[in-house]
């Protein structure tokens, strides 16, 4: 017996698949207005027939792998009728606890149906009409994003792709093919072993956070930098206060609610920090302390400042005996060994060495925050108080971000709030938000090992091979990139007698390296819309010979291809031979294809059978490998299936006495003949089949858990070569050269200024300098407080509706929450702005529309734009290009951050809004799916599309 039935033969299926999508088909009629009789009717239908169905046991609860990126790693479950999910729910397998939660989904996963079953999927592989394969003339470059697509069988597809390979490699070599996707993806994989290409590197969520992590002394895990060294959800109630500092987990990583609100219920107080007066701040009754975008850097020194003078005055504010102790380079006494200059950090904040002491008063001028808010910040911090300081990295992705990550460490460290219960100080992020520590569950490797060859893929093309941050379109337009870094930023230092790991790579001086973007490849990314400078995109893209997309959706960077090829979704796969050709999804499909939370552990397998003549994407990769004539093997040496059942069957979960690494999974004899594997049998806390019917394993934990962790106090374990039980991280000493928290750190110094890209050094330590775009640029007299042509700073929050440009294309949220620009109510009523209005955001890059939603949460001169939207272009106004959809990425160009080359700065946004004078947006769940013109036929409805299977109507 297979995991997807068997006694389902492909006729029946067909045919039962067909009625079943046209009966689920009402879900996805109805538009942004509601309570119509045809919508109430429409939806009514679905709901009785889906009713019947669970009532009647026609079907099987199955769980879905939540397949995008917002990495919260929630339990979703599909309930499967003939092959057809007709409806989801989330975790019901227990009753819900504190010590043991239901590991429930958001409105984005409850709402995937509408994505595997959107009209928008690619459903073949397609030529674009006008493209002709080998380059120039032929290629009719200025009509992508316009033509019309044919349809062409998988040969022909493949033979065009593999053509063209070849042609630009003979032709160019490998700097002309620019492979746009994660490392860890199977087609970034595919070209070390087929010829390489050119790669990105970018801190992309991390912003400066990354920023020479390890070298001060914090921890990162993976590329997540600051992570994993905050308590545990059990010690938060034990702070007096917990400061969210640039956080909004209430859209952005929503399971951290339920252990926020715990605390505050507690008796816990909250404060934001940030420059809106967010939901998650109102939702906990946060203090709100202003602060300017991008300025966070002179807040936090004038917060040092503070720090200081009442510690002078008054004593009790910094605790002198951690920071002798535990930290090097605030004062001469503690002065760290490889120091070549004798500048001290309390000196400099005092103003001894640029004749600037950083007062509050100096500091609000920049950052907006009043004086006296500084100062009870800086009472805040002292040492007596209970203080939970966690940040998100939205501070820090912004251009001159560079020394928040060591000014915000140098606070908490003053103050002391390392390593105590009720303190603590680090990130919080995806599935560690809020219950920090290592991970309970972790995978023994070994014969479980289930990743493949992916993440270095980009070394292995040869040295400086990746542009880097935000420029890289305007690189790619250049023909030219300075490379600081051998590798990506985040492979690590070779300096082994540093113990420097992760996220401070080895800089040297830049290097001017040749790029020609002949061939573009698109894998597991919507490159065009996540990566700044989108008008320089659609430039880059019409100018080359051949643009390749990998796609599941009718995404922006797809209509801009040549060359579709239709990638099946995560809920798709096949292990029955009887039926067709066997496939099972990759286990990466949420960036790093790992399900689980710091206690649990969640189920996923494939819900239906490949939908249309999409494939899985490892098998299309394998496909070009092989056809390029080389081994396939070389980049993928496991199969999907292998990789997925030895994911579960290694994870092994730690005992309550600390003592050994226990499998979390049951496996006999009896399931290798029924799952067609050869594992090891071994006893674990819950049998495969038993897992996958819950959809989870979570650890029941307590107050009084001896796993319970607290960052700076408790060592962090994982699995040893043998299972045994490790210390993976000591507590202290820390990974920096002194095995303290450097507040002086002359590595970082020295490693940054060997790229020479600023004639300014950086400091060894937090120095304020003023970013390359940031609230000065918005004068154009500073000194005279002259407002220049864009006086709005613009960040983009991540919002609820979506994951970067995932699940927007869903009726249910686009309804939910709509695609607004939100603006201070002030400044709106002074440009005649109402809500509701059509609006025109700009500056010297691009212009986009949005609906404008006037806030009083908002200080004066910024605008929230959530990111992620996609793009529909108007071409017809001759003064240039304007985005209908409202993507932010028109409103940003190449412009590089003053140190750190990797950084995007998704938030350092200068413009302007008016009221557009042309015609108004609709609601854009009023607008219809993105369509393949010559494929898809116009006026199909959202979630019904023709030839779901072979050619028959859904």
């Amino acid at each position: 017996m297979s995991l997807l039935d068997k006694s389902l033969k492909r006729r029946d299926f067909l045919k039962g698949t067909a009625a079943a999508a046209a009966a689920t088909a009402a879900f996805g009629l109805s538009g942004c207005s509601t309570g119509t009789a045809q919508d109430a009717g429409s939806d009514g239908a679905h709901v009785v027939a889906s009713d019947t169905s669970i009532l009647a046991d026609a079907g099987e609860w199955m769980p879905i792998h939540c397949h995008q990126n917002c990495n919260q790693m929630c339990l979703n479950m599909g309930y499967v009728v003939d092959g057809v999910v007709v409806r989801q729910k989330t975790d019901d397998a227990r009753e819900d606890s504190f010590d043991c939660p239901q590991q429930r989904g958001c409105l984005r996963g409850r709402s995937l149906r509408q994505q595997v079953y959107n009209a928008d999927r690619i459903k073949y592989p397609m030529k674009r009409k006008s493209w002709q394969p080998g380059g120039g003339e032929n290629a009719h470059g200025e009509l992508r994003g316009k033509d019309e697509w044919e349809r062409i069988g998988w040969d022909e597809a493949l033979d065009l792709v593999v053509g063209e390979l070849k042609r630009v490699y003979a032709e160019y070599g490998q700097d002309a093919v620019i492979c746009n996707g994660w490392r860890w993806a199977p087609g970034s994989a595919m070209f070390p072993v087929i010829g390489g290409a050119v790669y990105d590197t970018e801190t992309e969520s991390f912003g400066c956070w990354a920023f020479q992590t390890e070298a001060l002394g914090l921890y990162s895990w993976g590329d997540h930098p600051d992570i994993m060294m905050g308590p545990d959800k059990y010690d938060l109630p034990n702070a007096d206060t917990i400061v969210l500092y640039g956080c909004n987990p209430a859209w952005a990583q929503h399971s951290s609610m339920y252990w926020l609100n715990n605390a505050k219920e507690s008796g816990t107080g909250f404060v934001y920090v940030g420059p809106s007066y967010n939901v998650t701040a109102a939702q906990l009754g946060a203090r709100w302390i202003r602060v300017r975008p991008g300025t966070d850097t002179a807040f936090l020194l004038a917060v040092i400042y503070e720090m200081i003078r009442l510690d002078g005055e008054r004593g009790d504010i910094i605790d002198w005996d951690f920071v002798n102790e535990r930290t090097v380079g605030f004062t001469p006494e503690t002065m760290p060994e490889d120091a070549t200059t004798d500048e001290n950090y309390r000196d400099y904040i005092l103003g001894a060495y640029d004749g600037t002491p950083k007062t509050p008063e100096w500091a609000s001028e920049i950052c907006g925050t009043p004086v006296e808010d500084i100062t009870w910040y800086a009472e805040l911090a002292a040492k007596d108080n209970k203080v939970i300081f966690f940040h998100s990295y939205a501070a820090s992705r912004y251009l001159g971000a560079e020394n928040l990550p060591q000014a915000f460490m140098t606070v908490s460290a003053l103050g002391g709030h390392y390593g105590k219960s009720g303190h603590g100080s680090a990130a919080i992020y995806t599935w560690d938000a809020g219950d920090s520590g290592y991970r309970l569950i972790q995978h023994a490797g070994g014969e479980y090992a289930y990743i493949d060859n992916l993440v270095g893929s980009p070394g292995a093309t040869g040295p400086n091979r990746c542009i880097e941050g935000n420029s890289w379109w305007s690189s790619l337009a250049e023909g030219k990139y300075l490379s600081t870094s051998e590798g990506p930023y985040d492979l690590g230092s070779g300096d082994d007698p540093t113990k420097l790991r992760a996220n401070t790579p080895t800089y040297h001086a830049a290097r001017e390296m040749p790029v020609n973007p002949r061939l573009m490849f698109a894998t597991c990314s919507n490159f065009m819309q996540t990566r700044g400078n989108l008008p320089t995109a659609i430039e880059v893209m019409r100018a080359a010979d051949t643009c390749i997309s990998l796609e599941i959706k009718y995404s922006l960077t797809a209509s801009f291809a040549d060359i579709i090829l239709p990638v099946a979704t995560h809920w798709e796969g096949n292990d029955d031979e009887s039926w067709g050709e066997l496939c099972w999804p990759s286990p990466f499909g949420d960036g790093n294809g790992q399900k689980q939370r710091k206690d649990a552990l969640l189920a996923w397998r494939p819900l239906v059978k490949p939908m249309y003549e999409a494939r899985e994407e490892k098998r299309i990769c394998r496909d070009i490998v092989e056809r390029m004539g080389f081994d396939a093997d070389d980049a993928y040496p496991k199969s999907n299936y292998d990789q997925w059942l030895g994911y579960f069957l290694g994870m092994r979960e730690l005992s309550e006495d600390l003592s050994r690494w226990e499998p979390v999974i049951t496996w006999t004899a009896d399931d290798n003949r029924k799952h067609h594997a050869n594992y090891p049998e071994q006893q674990g806390k819950i049998s495969f089949d038993q897992f996958m019917a819950d959809g989870s394993y979570v650890v029941r934990r307590s107050p009084d858990d001896r796993r319970n962790y607290i960052g700076y106090r408790d060592d962090k374990l994982r699995i040893g070569e043998n299972g045994e039980v490790v210390v993976a991280d000591t507590a202290w000493p820390r990974p920096s050269r002194s095995g303290k928290l450097e507040i002086y750190c002359q590595f970082k110094a020295d490693n940054v200024n060997r790229t020479g890209l600023n004639s300014e050094p950086i400091k060894p330590y937090a120095n304020y300098f003023v970013p390359n775009r940031g609230y000065q640029d918005t004068f154009a007299d500073w000194d005279a407080k002259v407002k220049g042509a864009y006086p709005l700073q613009a960040y983009t929050p991540h919002y609820m509706r979506r994951a970067h440009t995932c699940y927007d294309n869903m009726t249910w949220t686009q309804e939910a929450f709509r695609n607004p620009v939100f603006m201070n109510a002030q400044d709106a009523e002074e440009r005649g702005i109402e809500a509701g209005d059509t609006v025109v955001c700009y500056n010297d890059f691009g212009r986009m529309l949005r609906i404008a939603q006037p806030l009083q949460g908002m200080m004066p001169g910024t605008v929230g734009i959530p990111h992620g939207v996609r793009s529909l272009f108007d071409e017809s106004d001759p003064a240039g290009i304007v985005d209908r959809g409202g993507s932010e990425q028109m409103l940003s160009d190449g412009q590089q951050s003053n140190y750190f080359p990797q950084v995007d700065g998704y938030n350092s946004l200068l413009i302007e809004i008016e009221k557009y004078d042309g015609e108004a947006l609709v609601e854009d769940c009023d607008r219809g799916p993105f369509l393949a013109a010559g494929i898809d036929a116009e006026g199909t409805p959202a979630y019904v599309a023709e030839g779901m299977y072979e050619g028959k109507e859904a």
